[in-house]
C-alpha cells in the first residue's frame, strides 16, 4: 500500500478529502495529516511517503516552500499534488516548474483527483520502489535495510538483482567520507559537492567494473557503496585510491576524502557486518592519519587506548600560552597530536584531552576578567567531533583557538594589567619585610611572572628585584641611623632571612658594609 500525507491548515478540508476518495482502491493509505508546512516537513522526513497532497497557502511554511525544501533534502522521490485557490494560480504554475505532478483547483473535483491518483499509482507501481528514476530516498531506504540487517528474503533477492550482486561471492561495504569541509560552506554547496562526487564515482565504477553501480548518499559528507571485490587484496586498495583521486577532482578547497573498506561479507544478507567494520575504521582513522585508504584487513586486532596526557603537559602549554610563545604552543600541539596517533587515543580520550586544553585556556581569560564567549574559535573546537575531520584538521582548529587565546590574553594585559602595576608597587612597599618574590607576587595578582617582570621594568625603569632591594636597603639604612638594633635583627626586619646575604647585598648597593655605614654615621656626630 502506497503512503500519502495530507497538508492543509483547514481541518475540515483535510477530513473532507479523507472521506471523499476511496484511497485503498487506488493503492493509497493516509498515514498522517499536517496543518502547516513545518509540521508536514517533519512528517515527510519521518515517514518517507510516496505522495503528499498539499494546499499552497499555509502558515509557517507554505506549500511551495515545502516542496522546495523536500526536494533539496530528499530529491524528487516524493510525488506532490498541489491544491490551489483561484487566486493562487500563479503560485501553482511556479510549483509545476519544480516537478509537481498535478495541481487541482478548489473546490476539489472528485473525478479529477481520482484520475490523478490513478496515474501516480501506475507510475509508482511500474518498477520496484528503490529503482525508480530519481528516487534517492527510497534507494537510501534499501541501503539502510541492508546495512541494518533488516532486509527480508524478497528485498534481498530484488536488491541483489538491482545491485548486480547475484550469487554467493563475497562482498564489501565501502564508505567514502569527506573531511574538513569548510565551516562557512552552505548546505547548497555541501549538497552539490557530495552529488558531484557521487556522479564521478559512478562513472569511475562503470569503467572499472563494467556495471552501473548504486552509490548511496548517506549524508552531506558520506557515500556508501556495496561491491564485489577482486580476490586480490591489492585490487581493493588500488580501487580505494582511485576513489580518493576521483573525489579530489570534485571537492572544495581544504576538503579531504578518505575511504574505508569494510570486512568481507559472504553474502548480501551479511553485508551488515561489512558496514559495521567500515564504521569502526572511521573511529580508528586517527591512528592511520597518513593513509587515505584504510582497509579492515590491515587492523590486526588494533585497539584504541582510553588514556590521558600527563598533567605536566597542560601546565607547560598554559605557561607558553601566557608567555605568548607561539612557537612553543605549536610545538606542544604537534606533540599532543603525535601522541594521539602513535598511542592510538580513543575518540573519547581525544575529546577529553582537547576539552581540558580549552578549559585551562578559558580559565586564564576568565581570571583576567575577560569574556571567553567572544572567542570566535571556541565553538568550533568544542564541537570538533560533530563533523568528519582529519587529525590535521582537528589540530588546525586547536591551534587557531590557542592563537586567538594568546591574542586575547595579551590584549587583556595591555588594558587591565597596567592599572594593577600601581597596586603591585604599593604591595611591595607595604610588604617588603616579608619573604616576597617576583613569582609569589605574580601568583597573588594572577599574572605570569615573566610578563610581570617585563611590565615592571617598562613602567618604572628598574627591574623588580632591584626595586625590592632598594626599598629594603633604604629601610635598613634608616634603622642603622636611628636604632641600636643588631645587624641580624635589621636583616630580619627588612626581609632577609640570612644576615650574611643581607650584608653582601647592602655592600653591593652602598659600597660599604652595614657596620661601616653605621660607624660613618657615628663619626659625623
Amino acid at each position: 500500500m502506497r503512503r500519502a500525507i495530507l497538508v492543509d491548515d483547514e481541518v475540515f478540508a483535510r477530513k473532507g478529502l479523507v472521506g471523499l476518495i476511496p484511497w485503498e482502491q487506488y493503492g493509497f493509505e493516509i498515514i498522517a495529516e499536517a496543518e502547516d508546512g513545518e509540521e508536514a516537513l517533519a512528517l515527510i522526513e519521518q515517514h518517507k511517503p510516496d505522495l503528499v497532497i498539499t494546499d499552497i497557502r499555509m502558515p509557517v511554511l507554505d506549500g511551495l516552500e515545502l516542496i522546495q525544501t523536500v526536494q533539496e533534502r530528499l530529491g524528487k522521490a516524493v510525488k506532490f499534488i498541489i491544491i490551489s485557490g483561484y487566486g493562487d494560480f500563479k503560485y501553482a504554475q511556479q510549483a509545476v516548474r519544480f516537478g509537481v505532478h498535478d495541481y487541482l483547483l478548489k473546490p476539489i473535483d472528485e473525478d479529477e483527483l481520482m484520475e490523478t491518483l490513478q496515474r501516480i499509482a501506475a507510475m509508482l507501481d511500474s518498477t520496484p520502489s528503490w529503482t525508480q528514476e530519481g528516487n534517492p530516498m527510497l534507494q537510501a531506504s534499501l541501503f539502510e535495510q541492508l546495512i541494518s540487517g533488516k532486509a527480508d528474503d524478497k528485498t534481498l533477492s530484488e536488491a541483489a538483482q538491482y545491485l548486480a550482486l547475484q550469487g554467493d561471492k563475497p562482498l564489501r561495504y565501502i564508505a567514502l567520507e569527506l573531511n574538513d569541509i569548510a565551516a562557512d560552506s552552505t548546505d547548497e554547496q555541501r549538497n552539490s559537492q557530495i552529488e558531484m562526487v557521487r556522479e564521478t564515482i559512478v562513472e569511475l565504477l562503470k569503467r572499472r567494473l563494467e556495471i552501473t553501480p548504486v552509490v548511496y548518499v548517506r549524508s552531506q559528507s558520506e557515500l556508501g557503496i556495496i561491491l564485489r571485490p577482486d580476490v586480490n587484496p591489492a585490487w581493493t586498495v588500488r580501487l580505494g585510491e582511485e576513489l580518493v583521486r576521483a573525489a579530489k577532482g570534485q571537492i572544495m578547497e581544504g576538503t579531504v576524502p578518505l575511504v574505508y573498506v569494510g570486512a568481507t561479507a559472504e553474502s548480501l544478507r551479511e553485508v551488515k557486518q561489512s558496514y559495521q567494520s567500515a564504521m569502526e575504521l572511521m573511529r580508528l582513522k586517527y591512528a592511520f592519519a597518513n593513509q587515505s585508504v584504510i582497509v579492515f584487513d590491515d587492523l590486526g586486532g588494533m585497539k584504541l587506548q582510553f588514556k590521558e596526557l600527563e598533567p605536566s603537559f597542560y601546565s607547560e602549554l598554559m605557561e607558553r600560552l601566557e608567555e605568548h610563545d607561539n612557537g612553543g604552543v605549536n610545538l606542544l600541539a604537534d606533540a599532543m597530536f603525535r601522541a594521539f596517533q602513535e598511542q592510538r587515543f580513543a575518540l573519547e580520550s581525544m575529546t577529553s584531552s582537547l576539552a581540558r586544553c580549552v578549559h585551562e585556556a578559558t580559565r586564564i581569560i576568565q581570571t583576567m576578567q575577560g569574556d571567553e564567549s567572544k572567542l570566535t574559535n571556541l565553538q568550533p573546537i568544542l564541537q570538533w567531533h560533530n563533523e568528519p575531520r582529519t587529525l590535521q584538521g582537528v589540530k588546525q582548529l586547536l591551534t587557531q583557538f590557542l592563537s586567538e587565546c594568546m591574542t586575547s590574553i595579551a590584549s587583556l594585559r595591555s588594558t587591565t594589567m597596567r592599572g594593577d602595576i600601581g597596586k603591585i608597587r604599593s604591595y611591595i612597599e607595604t610588604n617588603y619585610t616579608s619573604n616576597i618574590s617576583l613569582k609569589s607576587i605574580a601568583k597573588l595578582f594572577y599574572m605570569n611572572p615573566v610578563y610581570l617582570g617585563q611590565l615592571f621594568k617598562k613602567t618604572y625603569g628598574v627591574y623588580f628585584n632591584d626595586f625590592l632591594l632598594q626599598i629594603r636597603i633604604q629601610e635598613a639604612k634608616r634603622q642603622l641611623r636611628q636604632t641600636d638594633k643588631k645587624i641580624y635583627e635589621i636583616a630580619a626586619s627588612v626581609g632577609f632571612g640570612n644576615p650574611d646575604y643581607f650584608v653582601s647585598q647592602f655592600e653591593k648597593v652602598e659600597g660599604k658594609t652595614p657596620t661601616e655605614y653605621k660607624n660613618a654615621m657615628i663619626a659625623k656626630k
